[in-house]
C-alpha cells in the first residue's frame, strides 16, 4: 500500500512509519520537518503545517493515511477534506474521549464526551477528550464507512517523552527505598507499548478494518498487568543490567490523599480505587481489538527497551511534576513509626 503518515517524526509517528516500512509498504510523511534530521532511504517527505499549509499534499495519490497528530478539530477537518476520496482514514483518538469511566468494562459504543462548545480552533489541550471526540466526527462525517478510528490507552515504551510509566523502570533502577501505592494486588492497569500499537494499526490498514477500535493492553495470552507484575519487571530487568534494585515501601491509599499526593502526574500510573470516577480506567474492553489481531508483548520486553534507553538526569524534563526524591523520602519517613 501506499501510505501517507501524519506525523511521522516521533514516538507514535516514527513507531508507525518502522512499522510500514517492515512490511513493505510505501511511505510519505507529512510534518513540520523538526523532528529529525534523516529520515529511512525510500520514505517521501513532505513538509509543511497541518493548521495553516497543506499545500504539499495537494494532488498526491495514496491507499491510506494514518493520522497520529490530530488533537484540533479545524486540522483535522482541512486534512480530512483534502485525503476524503483516499481508501482509508485512520485517525489516532484516545480513551479520554469516553464521557464517563465511572463503570466498567469500557466499550467502544459507550457514549463520548459532548463537544459543541469545543470551538473548531481549540488548542487548549484541557479539553483533550472533547477535542478528539470532535475530531472523531470530523473524519467519521467526512470519509463514512472509510474512516478508522483507534482509542489507545496510555502509549509507552521506547522514545515516550511523557515519562509516565518509564517513572516506574526509572525509579526502581535508581536504589533505595521506594514509595509503591498499596493497592489491590489483583487491581489491573492498562497500557500498551508503542511497537505494538503501531504494528497493529498497520494490520489493520492491510485488513481492510473499518469503525472504532479501543487499543490498549494486555491482549490474551499476555497475563493481566497488575502493580505486583510492573514492580516485579522493573526489578527482572534492574538486575539482568547490574543496576541497582530499589526496595518498594508500600503506602496506603488514604495516606497518599491525605497528603495531598496527585494521582496519574506525581505519582504515574496511580489512580485511588475510593474515587468512582475511575472505576472504568483500567478496565476498557479489548474484544474487537484482539478480534482484529491486537497483540501486545511481554511486560518484561517494554520495561528493557525503556532502560536500553538509559536513565535520566535529574533535571530531565520527563521527570518534570513527577514525585522527587526528596518528597518520596519525606513520604515514607512520615509514614514509618
Amino acid at each position: 500500500m501506499r501510505i501517507l503518515i501524519l506525523g511521522g517524526g516521533v514516538f507514535l509517528g516514527a513507531a508507525t512509519l518502522v512499522a510500514a516500512l517492515a512490511r513493505g509498504h510505501t511511505l510519505t510523511v507529512f510534518n513540520r520537518g523538526r523532528a529529525r534530521g534523516s529520515w529511512p532511504q525510500g520514505v517521501d517527505v513532505l513538509t509543511g503545517d497541518r493548521a495553516s499549509d497543506l499545500s504539499a499534499l495537494a494532488g498526491g495519490q495514496w491507499d491510506a493515511v494514518i493520522d497520529t497528530c490530530g488533537y484540533v478539530p479545524a486540522d483535522v477537518e482541512q486534512s480530512a477534506e483534502l485525503l476524503k476520496s483516499i481508501g482509508r482514514y485512520l485517525f489516532v483518538s484516545s480513551v479520554s474521549v469516553y464521557a464517563s469511566t465511572r463503570h466498567a468494562p469500557i466499550v467502544e459504543t459507550d457514549a463520548v464526551a459532548p463537544f459543541d462548545a469545543i470551538a473548531p480552533d481549540d488548542r487548549n489541550l484541557e479539553h483533550y477528550g472533547p477535542q478528539k471526540a470532535a475530531c472523531e466526527a470530523v473524519v467519521q462525517r467526512l470519509l463514512g464507512e472509510r474512516a478508522l478510528i483507534v482509542r489507545p490507552g496510555l502509549i509507552v515504551g521506547p522514545g515516550d517523552r511523557s515519562g509516565r510509566f518509564s517513572y516506574w523502570p526509572w525509579r526502581v533502577a535508581a536504589g533505595g527505598d521506594m514509595l509503591v501505592p498499596d493497592v489491590a494486588p489483583t487491581e489491573p492497569l492498562q497500557f500498551i507499548d508503542v511497537r505494538d500499537l503501531a504494528a497493529w494499526m498497520v494490520l489493520l490498514l492491510e485488513r481492510g478494518e473499518r469503525g472504532v477500535f479501543n487499543a490498549t493492553g494486555p491482549v490474551v495470552p499476555e497475563p493481566d498487568w497488575t502493580w505486583p507484575a510492573l514492580i516485579d519487571a522493573c526489578r527482572a530487568e534492574a538486575t539482568a543490567r547490574g543496576l541497582p534494585v530499589a526496595e518498594a515501601v508500600r503506602l496506603g491509599e488514604q495516606f497518599l490523599v491525605d497528603r495531598g499526593v496527585a494521582p496519574w502526574t506525581e505519582l504515574p500510573l496511580w489512580l485511588p480505587g475510593s474515587d468512582p470516577d475511575y472505576a472504568g480506567f483500567n478496565r476498557v474492553d479489548l474484544t474487537r481489538a484482539a478480534q482484529a489481531g491486537l497483540v501486545t508483548r511481554p511486560l518484561r520486553e517494554t520495561v528493557a527497551a525503556v532502560l536500553d534507553e538509559g536513565l535520566p538526569a535529574a533535571d530531565d524534563r520527563r521527570l518534570k511534576g513527577k514525585l522527587t526524591r526528596e518528597r518520596e523520602a519525606e513520604l515514607i519517613a512520615a509514614f514509618r513509626p
